[in-house]
């Protein structure tokens, strides 16, 4: 399963995705669905199993509004 992770601002989204790839840990960006917000237009797509890792490397530096089970559409 993936998961979909939502930021208050595209700047946060730009910045988690940059320390995110910076470690290897590989990251999709994708538009919100309108369902779950319309604050910030994209999201972070990841790999359910990679996200103890995103949590540590974002923690102290930015961290995701929301965390949603991603079915693509």
């Amino acid at each position: 399963m993936k998961l979909l992770l939502t930021f208050a601002s595209i700047h946060y989204v730009l910045k988690a995705e940059k320390l995110l790839k910076t470690r290897g840990i590989p990251t999709e960006m994708v538009p919100v669905p309108k369902e779950i917000s319309s604050d910030c237009g994209m999201a972070l797509v990841m790999a359910e199993e990679d996200f103890k890792k995103v949590k540590d490397v974002l923690t102290g530096n930015v961290s995701p509004e929301g965390v949603y089970p991603w079915v693509k559409t």
